[in-house]
């Protein structure tokens, strides 16, 4: 019990109450996500009239005045806002067989706008939309095969819709058509799609807007070395490289706005795409001197935050004969470092050369000298009861002691726990805004800790749609507990209907 427990504390160190799904992720964030605006409509038969004559015309039934109407109520344009008189005239609309209204709901049933989070109801609507020939919405409808969470997976059908609304030139759908040929994910065309008639939609402009549905890139680029792929990332300007590391905070906070200032403060406050670059960086001696070890503690922390590509990386680098006689040279000399990571290699069963009891104590050890991913990992334990009695106010006290020697994971870690636990009132602070502070600034563990709040309702006013937001931008990082966290609240939700049955990959 012991070492299943131990395994599970170093591995998933993202501890959410309750999460026991143990489906293995497959997002990653090698592109940005390709979204999809709501669409506000023009009519030139209204654009012009007056508020009271185009009330008029929507009482009188007429699909394009009501679905004009609601989105003025939406966007408050010639109107106060007012979302419960949107939704009733767009779904009006929408139960008038419009095309756009159709869509417009669906964007609003898959964000929760103004209606409960949905995203099965939303399926349908953009289903019904795509097969009235609106580009946006067979674009919409692709995207959702290709996550695995309202339909099952079917890159098939997914590139079918996504090649029917690049045909009818919609410029998001002409850039994932390439990405899926690209990553060799464009099969054969769905034949009963690609026979289906394509239908004239209303026409419509696209405004920019939050309100999106987005993808979540399944399949990783392996055709490029660590140094092709570092140079490529240092092309990037300083918006796309904060993009890429999940740094959403204010450019005035940022004092190093360099590339490499930048991912050494996105590794800092959790990045697993910047812990994995430096990981490369010690590994290959790019921006770091060569440090075998240096690499291997990199690696085992993205690993630890989401990325199964530094998990694979780690697993290879410990093959290296020399690297372990050094570690084991080291570990005699009582180097923390080693102390350490000889732990998480052991922990994650990458070794045997030591048991795990010796790797607790080697933690001790290294927790002894102050260093930091120690003191964590021992406060993870006792948080979670692994190898001895379950205490939070100990584990409290290991965090508490990173955090005065400043780390950012153990200030995240100390305020999700005082957020969940309601005895713990002596911490009550600002624990909320530590987790949205974070969040921004590129914590792929706050991003989810947040999701949690925002999905139990804890010190905010519950909001599924949000928290599935967060989930998912921590899933398309690459964070298993995320989406097995956002694919738990689809099944809560899912219909008993055939369409959305979920088929094992494995």
């Amino acid at each position: 019990m012991i070492k299943y427990t131990f395994l599970i504390v170093l591995l998933f160190s993202i501890v959410l109450p309750a999460q026991k799904d143990t489906l293995k992720s497959e997002a990653f964030k090698n592109s940005r996500p390709k979204k999809v605006s709501y669409f506000k409509a023009k009519y030139p038969s209204y654009s012009l009239l007056a508020g009271y004559i185009l009330v008029n015309e929507a009482n009188r039934g007429d699909p394009f005045a009501q679905h004009e109407l609601g989105i003025r109520y939406l966007i408050g344009k010639g109107f106060e806002p007012d979302t419960v008189k949107a939704i009733y005239w767009i779904r009006k609309a929408a139960d008038q067989n419009l095309a756009a209204a159709k869509y417009n709901y669906g964007i609003l049933l898959y964000n929760g706008i103004g209606v409960p989070w949905n995203p099965f109801e939303s399926f349908y609507n953009f289903k019904s939309a795509a097969e009235l020939g609106m580009p946006e919405a067979q674009f919409a409808l692709g995207i959702m095969y290709t996550d695995n969470l309202v339909v099952s997976r079917d890159y098939s059908k997914a590139y079918a819709y996504i090649r029917k609304a690049a045909k009818a030139g919609y410029d998001p759908a002409k850039e994932l058509e390439e990405e899926f040929r690209n990553k060799g994910l464009a099969p054969a065309v769905d034949s009963s799609i690609a026979a289906e008639q394509q239908k004239t939609a209303e026409p419509a402009p696209v405004i920019n807007t939050d309100w999106d549905v987005d993808y979540i890139s399944l399949e990783n680029d392996t055709s490029l070395t660590d140094k092709e792929r570092i140079s490529n990332l240092l092309k990037k300007n300083k918006y796309e490289l904060r993009d890429y590391l999940g740094i959403n905070a204010p450019a005035d906070s940022l004092k190093d706005t360099t590339a490499y200032g930048l991912i050494k403060y996105a590794a800092e406050n959790g990045s697993p795409e910047a812990l994995l670059l430096i990981a490369a960086s010690y590994e290959q001696g790019l921006w770091h001197k060569k440090d075998l070890i240096q690499a291997g503690i990199n690696y085992l922390n993205a690993y630890r935050f989401g990325s199964y590509k530094a998990g694979e990386r780690l697993f290879r680098l410990i093959q290296s004969e020399s690297l372990l006689e050094s570690l084991k040279n080291k570990i005699k000399a009582g180097d923390s470092h080693a102390y350490y990571f000889m732990a998480g290699i052991r922990a994650l069963e990458m070794t045997n050369i030591i048991t795990l009891k010796d790797a607790v104590d080697y933690l001790n050890k290294a927790a002894e000298k102050n260093y930091v991913p120690a003191l964590i990992e021992l406060g993870l334990l006792y948080s979670t009861g692994a190898v001895a009695q379950k205490d939070i106010n100990k584990a409290l006290a290991f965090w508490k002691t990173a955090q005065k020697l400043g780390s950012v994971e153990a200030e995240i870690r100390i305020a999700f726990t005082t957020l969940v636990d309601p005895a713990l009132t002596t911490y009550e602070n600002n624990s909320f805004e530590i987790l949205k502070k974070y969040s921004d600034e590129g914590s792929v563990l706050a991003q989810t800790y947040l999701a949690y709040c925002y999905e139990k309702g804890i010190s905010v006013k519950e909001d599924k749609a949000t928290a599935v937001k967060l989930y998912r931008m921590a899933a398309r990082r690459g964070n298993e507990t995320a989406y097995n966290a956002l694919k738990r609240m689809y099944d809560e939700l899912r219909p008993p209907d055939d369409t959305f049955l979920i088929y094992s990959e494995r």
